[in-house]
């Protein structure tokens, strides 16, 4: 089976963002490349460190937590997701733009993802 080049954003992802925000991904298919499944580290996007220190300091008292998802770029995924809900983008824009200088990436988790060819 070929790996999916898309995914489909089936249920609401959890996360830190208001529910109308989170409940906008829904039915959004994002680009995905063969090693977006991963198993990675994650943080809150508003509570995450932003400092180097400060991610080291997390690293060490245990903030962050372990999941599975598909990770895709922030600022691709926002670019998206305005075409379908501009107030959502809008509200990443506002209070996430630490994550969208193309860099970072956001992790969708498995459960809330159906793979696309």
């Amino acid at each position: 089976m070929a790996p999916a080049s898309r995914v489909r954003i089936i249920t609401c992802p959890p996360g830190e963002a208001p529910l109308s925000v989170r409940l906008a991904w829904v039915g959004l298919e994002l680009p995905v490349t063969p090693t977006s499944r991963k198993l990675a580290m994650t943080s809150g996007v508003l509570s995450a460190p932003r400092d180097w220190w400060q991610r080291i300091a997390a690293l060490f008292t245990g903030s962050y937590g372990v999941r599975t998802g598909y990770a895709v770029n922030a600022r691709d995924a926002v670019d998206l997701l305005q075409t379908k809900d501009p107030s959502a983008a809008a509200w990443w824009r506002e209070h996430c733009a630490h994550l969208l200088d193309g860099k970072r990436s956001l992790l969708f988790p498995t459960a809330s993802c159906e793979e696309r060819p």
